[in-house]
């Protein structure tokens, strides 16, 4: 059922499209179809081939950026490894241990204890041009500084109170190294008479907690800071052509350094995608909230830090818009070359159909002498042509019509003058039926009078349907002549209510199933036949039957008589030459094949004929008079 309303309601909306075509003219819809067929598919060619170009893009980017961000990942890594050794190497170191062991015990009272030219050479030998680390904090265990030492300028980098309470406190619950970076309002520069303006810039830093080689007793903080040119320079490769944005976020969401515009994102709107990032790949993400941009992120194995790529879809479009501009440089030569040729088609067109419009608005006023002429080869010319042809048969048909009607009308005054000679012939049997009356020849004035009764509603009859009562009166008249054959005495018994009497049916119906059983249901030797004529209604539906007690017919006599054809029998013994298929034949072209006449019987005990037609008691139903013409003649009727 579904299926069926859905190619319902597809259809109706075909027809309703169609129907809102026809309302404009043929060029208009010519035009239409020409956009539809060239400039319609051009845009959607071009549509494809943007959000394919823009698909492809999108794939190439993201691939180039994934390997980008593994590459740039691993050197990072690599990088705070080495930072990381430096830091491991430094807090064992036997001179950094004895002085960190030194500055912090109870025995320095004023907490001061002189740097070894050691321990000096130590830090600066580790420290180099190439080296990755570039500075050294190291704090006793109550967070006092201790030493400090930068590679790469004279300023020397201190952490206030609450920042570096944090680090150990970090330091403390890892157990193990920590990374972090400082911000500027986690740390100062300072020089030896003077304090420098805070940086600008984050600085990544490894804390751990400094133990005794022997035995795990803590001796210290030791703070390892990553050089500054590290993080700039790994992420100078990743700027690209402006397409991303590519971000270093902490565990938390917060953004230690990114490429790009100054006003960067808020990473921690971006966690509950990283919370679903592990080590082991790289994830891609595209957050509604985004809208087009694309996020992809991976997380770095020992520091748990995120790098996360953002592109931007609107730079992709405008790549993909590039690449597309061939076929939209196509579309536009479409849209300026389809109208032109619209218009030189629509010429071709025009031309034709306004000539054959024009020949056939004058056949409409009655000039079938038109003619459109038309020499060409296409289908307006075989229009043209049967249009041409048409009107001259239509010509000659209308000059046949007016000639019959000529003929017609001779004919009418003709058949008028001829319908005095059968009204003669009734007013002759009137007067030979008043002469036998005169010499009392009851039985001759009675069958004369019954004949001209007969005869003389016979020829009046031009009517389609009459009331039953008439039919009626037919039936009694021709039993009246049929009486004095001498062969049998025919008793009629018409049983029929008196309201069935109105109900009209075709002339001559009932009359010929009369006359049959009259004919062929006499049987020799008896002397009588008794006739019953029954009717009665069911609903709209009158059903009349005409019972005779006669001979009666065997089974293929009354299969044969249920589908007959008139034939020279039935005509032969019928008195108005209207033959039995005659009656079946009038009753099924009048009211349906659905009514008629149906037959019963019995070989030697009856036989019944039924007719089955509609109730109908108005005479203005009548569909035809064809009697038209007899009915104003007179007659001279006793």
């Amino acid at each position: 059922m579904r299926i069926c309303s859905k190619f319902k309601f597809i259809s109706r909306l075909i027809n309703g499209f169609y129907l809102w075509l026809r309302r404009y003219s043929l060029s208009t819809r010519f035009f239409i179809v020409c956009i539809s067929l060239c400039i319609v598919p051009l845009i959607l060619a071009t549509g494809i081939v943007f959000f394919t170009s823009y698909s492809r893009e999108t794939d190439i980017y993201i691939s180039f950026t994934q390997q980008n961000m593994v590459q740039t990942s691993n050197n990072l890594f690599n990088r705070l490894m080495n930072v990381r050794t430096d830091a491991i190497d430094f807090a064992y170191n036997s001179y950094i241990q004895d002085f960190t062991e030194a500055y912090g015990s109870e025995n320095s009272s004023v907490g001061r204890v002189p740097v070894t030219e050691e321990l000096v050479h130590s830090v600066v030998g580790r420290f180099n041009s190439t080296s990755d680390s570039a500075g050294l904090i190291i704090l006793s265990p109550d967070g006092r500084p201790c030493y400090v030492y930068n590679n790469q300028n004279r300023f020397y980098m201190y952490f206030y109170e609450e920042s570096k309470a944090s680090i150990m406190e970090n330091v403390d619950h890892s157990g193990n190294g920590y990374w972090h970076y400082a911000t500027p309002e986690d740390y100062y520069l300072k020089s030896v008479d003077w304090h420098a303006p805070q940086t600008e810039e984050p600085v990544i830093y490894y804390a751990l907690k400094m133990k005794r080689l022997i035995g795990d007793e803590s001796v210290g903080y030791l703070i390892m800071t990553l050089r500054a040119g590290i993080l700039t320079e790994l992420f100078s490769n990743l700027e690209g052509d402006g397409a991303s944005t590519v971000y270093l976020l902490d565990r938390d969401g917060n953004i230690i350094i990114h490429t790009g515009e100054e006003d960067a994102a808020d990473g921690a709107d971006w966690m509950e995608y990283l919370s679903s990032v592990n080590s082991s790949k790289i994830e891609v993400f595209h957050p509604k909230e985004m809208f087009d941009n694309t996020l992809i992120a991976m997380q770095m194995e020992e520091t748990g830090w995120y790098v996360v790529n953002v592109i931007d879809g609107g730079v992709l479009s405008q790549i993909a818009l590039n690449n597309s501009m061939d076929v939209i440089t196509l579309l536009l030569i479409m849209i300026v070359l389809v109208p032109c040729v619209f218009f030189l088609l629509n010429r071709t067109m025009k031309r034709p159909l306004w000539r054959i419009v024009n020949v056939l608005n004058r056949v409409q006023q009655g000039d079938f002498s038109s003619r459109i002429q038309d020499q060409g080869c296409d289908e307006f010319a075989v229009i043209a042509q049967s249009i041409d042809t048409m009107s001259g048969k239509l010509e000659t048909m209308i000059e046949q019509v007016k000639r019959s009607e000529k003929q017609r009308q001779e004919s009418q005054i003709e058949l008028l003058q001829m319908q005095i000679n059968p009204h003669f012939i009734t007013n002759t049997l009137n007067m030979v039926a008043w002469m036998a009356d005169l010499q009392q020849q009851t039985k001759l004035s009675h069958i004369l009078q019954s004949l001209s009764a007969l005869l003389n509603r016979t020829l009046r009859s031009g009517r389609d349907f009459i009331p039953l009562s008439e039919e009626l009166d037919y039936i009694r008249w021709y039993l009246d002549i049929q009486q004095y054959r001498g062969i049998a005495s025919y008793r009629l018994n018409v049983s029929i209510d008196d309201s069935l009497l109105d109900c009209l049916l075709p002339p001559f119906t009932l009359e010929p199933l009369v006359e049959n059983s009259v004919i062929h249901g006499t049987v020799a030797g008896r002397g009588f036949l008794n006739i019953t004529i029954k009717g009665f209604r069911t609903k709209n539906i009158v059903e009349l039957s005409v019972i005779d007690d006669g001979c009666g017919m065997d089974a293929g006599t009354v299969e044969r008589l249920s589908n007959t054809t008139e034939t020279q029998t039935s005509r032969q013994h019928s008195v108005h030459g209207i033959g039995i298929a005659n009656v079946q034949k009038r009753l099924q072209i009048y009211f349906g094949t659905e009514y008629g006449i149906s037959y019963d019987s019995m070989p030697g005990c009856f036989t019944i004929a039924t007719v089955r037609i509609p109730v109908r008691t108005d005479v203005s139903d009548e569909t035809m008079d064809k009697g038209k013409g007899w009915e104003n003649v007179p007659c001279d009727d006793r």
